[in-house]
């Protein structure tokens, strides 16, 4: 920005001196006293007053300072009867605090402490403040596995709703915990990108309309919605859409994202999905989390065993056993072609260990060619008892690979109990790996949920870790180790497992 100047002198044409003005630039904003930058940094949305810091060091990191009183409010209504009085405390601070912007808005309160006025008279406040972060969260009613407070299959009486959109000019995340939640039709919100739901209860067209409204929405995430039966985009599509978790919306078996050409992380657990699981991220799809648990017969008829070899940019996969199973019986049967060439990463979730289980490993190593996978990992089940290893399937063994892990450089089996098949897989991953650096085996640490005690690392039996010391390899520098390693590098991409072994 021009301003200021200085002078200089320089010799005219009759040899005289004369004074000549140079312009010099001046940045005025930045001189500005902080008081004044800070109250044009209030004036901007989140992002833009980060980004700020790039104009000079003067501005790098003032935004956090942007606001006069904080610029996250956080309402907690603790369980019990302190509650009314903590009500009325919050209450008064939203009051003192007036309505200026602010970042985030977080409400947590239990069962009865709210009613349908309060809550809508917070959504109000929040709409007012221009909210960019929005939390909403009801406990002890709702949660994990509850059959009421919004996670039931039916709507309780009673129960608090939240109407969408809430209202904000500048929302971009919205978070609902143990609410109902309905969509106003033709809404839009064109700044929200990120959508959490968990026990939440909402309808499928509540969905679609929640959806068809966020023409920006790049993360969906929903947890114990019970309500939900068929997700179906196919009419309103999600063309920024790059990451979508969904885990025990135990209803839900039928699922249609027909148009999303940006996705790249799908996370799904729960009921097996029966119809177009990928029809429309075929092609950007990077990372795929798929676990069903539940029986492994009687399995519904789905597009799953054609689908997933043929994701070209996969770099990290996780399938549970049943996956699996229906991956390697449909290659066994029919000629699928694998282009898994960017896979870089194999996570397998096995409910049992048998010898159809060890099968379909070999399987899928056999048909799904992964020549750039550097890492494996093996979750085998918590039991200690070696009924599965036994042959009382008559189930024929499968002959392992050939080839395939010539860049596999880390393996990981955890619950490793030191059981017949789980030998035939370390024998394999020893034999086949030439540049194999770390083999880890972990024992069960969990308690199991029938009651059977906790194996702790430092007790594998003497006998299979003294064969296992003395197996062949294909690489001298193989380490094989016995304990958890520290550090996050030693841990798969989706650690986080949301079915119980």
């Amino acid at each position: 920005m021009a301003g200021g100047g200085e002078k200089r002198r320089r010799v005219g044409g009759g040899g005289h001196e004369e004074e000549e003005e140079e312009v010099k630039e001046v940045d005025r904003i930045s001189e500005l006293p902080d008081a004044l930058r800070l109250q044009i940094l209030s004036l901007l949305p989140l992002k833009s007053a980060i980004r700020t810091g790039a104009l000079s060091s003067r501005w790098r990191g003032l935004w956090e300072q942007r606001w006069p009183e904080p610029s996250s409010l956080r309402v907690r209504l603790p369980p019990g009867a302190a509650g009314a009085a903590a009500r009325v405390e919050q209450f008064g601070a939203i009051d003192r605090r007036g309505r200026r912007r602010m970042d985030c808005f977080s409400l947590a309160f239990h069962g009865g402490q709210l009613t349908q006025p309060d809550l809508r008279r917070c959504l109000d406040y929040a709409a007012a403040c221009e909210v960019e972060d929005l939390h909403l969260r009801l406990d002890g009613a709702a949660g994990r596995g509850s059959r009421g407070g919004g996670g039931g299959a039916t709507r309780g009486r009673g129960m608090l709703t939240v109407h969408f959109p809430v209202g904000s000019r500048l929302l971009a995340r919205l978070s609902v915990r143990g609410l109902n939640l309905t969509a106003a039709a033709n809404a839009m919100v064109a700044t929200l990108e990120v959508i959490h739901l968990h026990s939440v209860f909402l309808t499928d067209a509540a969905l679609r309309r929640v959806v068809a409204a966020c023409p920006r929405l790049r993360e969906l995430d929903l947890r114990y919605c019970r309500r939900l039966r068929r997700i179906d985009f196919s009419a309103v599509g999600v063309p920024n859409l790059r990451s979508f978790t969904i885990v025990d919306c135990s209803r839900t078996t039928e699922m249609r994202v027909p148009v999303a050409p940006r996705l790249r992380s799908f996370r799904f657990s729960g009921a097996f999905l029966s119809s177009n699981i990928l029809s429309g991220a075929s092609g950007s799809l990077e990372h795929l989390y798929l676990c069903s648990g539940g029986p492994e017969t009687g399995l519904p008829p789905t597009n799953l065993p054609t689908s997933v070899p043929r994701l070209s940019n996969l770099s990290v996969l996780t399938l549970c056993s049943i996956a699996l199973q229906y991956i390697s019986a449909s290659t066994a049967k029919d000629v699928v072609e694998s282009k898994l060439h960017s896979l870089r990463e194999l996570h397998f979730l096995m409910f049992g260990m048998a010898n159809s289980n060890l099968a379909d490993i070999y399987s899928f190593l056999k048909t799904c060619s992964c020549p750039q996978l550097e890492r494996l990992f093996v979750q085998l089940p918590t039991n200690i008892h070696d009924s599965f290893t036994e042959n009382f399937l008559a189930v024929a063994e499968e002959e392992p690979p050939k080839g395939g892990l010539e860049n596999l450089c880390l393996a990981k089996m955890t619950n490793f109990k030191g059981h017949r098949n789980e030998m035939q897989l370390v024998e394999f991953l020893l034999r086949k790996s030439s540049c194999l650096k770390k083999l880890i085996l972990t024992a069960p640490t969990e308690d199991h949920p029938q009651g059977l005690r906790k194996i702790q690392s430092d007790v594998l039996p003497n006998f299979p870790k003294t064969e296992i010391l003395h197996l062949e390899r294909a690489s001298a520098n193989t380490q094989i180790i016995f304990s958890e390693p520290d550090g996050p590098q030693i841990q798969p991409l989706h650690s986080e497992v949301f079915v119980r072994f």
